[in-house]
This record gives C-alpha cells, structure tokens and sequence, in this order.
C-alpha cells in the first residue's frame, strides 16, 4: 500500500507540474499580442514614389502613416507640412519614411546652379571693361558679348553673342543678391570692373566664348530693359 501512494503522489506532482508548464507556455505566447495590440502608434510620412537627390519634394509623393512607436526610425517626420516644398540630401525609394537627416530647406550644390536654365550652361569670363550707356552691370541684366583680336596692324571687333542673361558679378548672384551687387558697384567705375561675370548660354555659345578668350580679350555690352528679348 505504501508503495501505491508513493506512485500516486508522484504521479500527481508530474500532472501538476505539466499544468504549470502548460499555463506558462499559453501566458508567453499571449503577452506579445496583447502587449503589441496595447503599445503607442505613431504617425510618419512615408513616400509613394522614388524622390531623387536634390529634388524639390511635393504633396504627391508623401503620404501618412503609422507604426507601433518603438519601431519607428529615429528622425521620421510626422507631418506632411514638414517635408512638402523640402529638397531630398539623399535618394528616397518609394516606401521610405521621410527622415530629418535626409532634407535641407535648400537645394543641395551652390546657389549658382538653381539659377542656370534648363536649356543654358553657367560659364564664367573675366572682363576689364563694360561698355553702357550709363547702367550698371548686375545680376539679370542682359548684354552682348564682344570679341576684340589685337593683330599687328591694328585691331578688330565682332559681337560673339548677343542678348545673354548674366547669372552673376564676382559673387553676387541672380535674385535677392541683384539689388545688393547693384548699389555696390555704384561706387566703382563701370569702366573699369575688372570682375569675373557669369553668363547663361547654350553649349555652342560657350564653345565659341572659350575660342574667343583663347584668341582676344572680351568685353561686355550693356542692353537697356526695353532691348532685352530672353
């Protein structure tokens, strides 16, 4: 008889012991659901199309989100109103959540590029003098670009493009630094500007601006508003 209530006790220890271990096995594989259905969501815009470096960012490509607040990226906006008008630093593939890290108020690259014409390149030239009828050269005033070829028995003159936009004066630019670069050289002899300008041209008007400089010296023509045609 001893013997069976021996077996009878250890058998009862085993049941409950499989209990025990069966409940703990059904509470862990219920904690991560209810603890997942119960943490905190947190809205991110995320993009619907790829975004290129340096591309000015619109509405259409973002799009509100959510996730559980402990997976979100660190950095990830939660407004659409802080990303739109915004530059992408970095490309963006579509699905992406749109980071602090990867957008800037402005353009990546200098402030010169935003300017240039989709058609047009930048080219810079130095000159000695500027030949007006009594303006100012600044950015967004329009001239003409004269070639003069000294030779032995005298010199000669050909106009090598004509009504060309110029981007910039030494380091003003086109836009707000236009005023700024005017009243500046107000005080310097137009004459004499010794400066370098930038000029917006096509890629054959530069070829034939770097022939020129090679051969001659140039000089800039100043056009009143009323014979600017760009």
């Amino acid at each position: 008889m001893a013997l069976v209530r021996r077996v009878d006790r250890l058998t009862l220890i085993a049941v409950l012991l499989a209990v025990l271990g069966g409940g703990a096995a059904y509470v862990a594989m219920r904690t991560p659901a209810a603890v997942g259905a119960t943490e905190e969501r947190r809205p991110f815009v995320v993009a619907v199309q790829p975004v290129a470096a340096g591309e000015r960012i619109t509405r259409r490509a973002l799009r509100v989100d959510s996730m559980a607040a402990t997976s979100l990226p660190r950095g990830a906006v939660a407004t659409i109103e802080e990303v739109e008008g915004r530059y992408a630093t970095l490309p963006i593939v579509a699905g992406e959540p749109f980071l602090v890290a990867k957008l800037s108020d402005s353009a990546p690259g200098s402030g010169l590029a935003a300017l240039v014409p989709p058609d047009r390149l930048a080219v810079s030239i130095a000159v000695n003098d500027v030949i007006s009828t009594g303006g100012l050269l600044a950015p967004g005033d329009h001239v003409d670009v004269l070639g003069v070829i000294s030779k032995e028995a005298g010199a000669s003159a050909e106009v090598v493009l004509s009504d060309v936009t110029v981007l910039a004066v030494a380091g003003n630019l086109l836009g707000a630094e236009a005023e700024k670069a005017r009243g500046k050289a107000g005080a310097d002899n137009p004459r004499s500007l010794n400066a370098t300008v930038t000029l917006a041209v096509t890629s054959d008007e530069a070829r034939r601006l770097v022939q020129m400089d090679e051969i001659g010296k140039l000089r800039l023509a100043l056009r009143g508003r009323t014979q600017a045609t760009q």
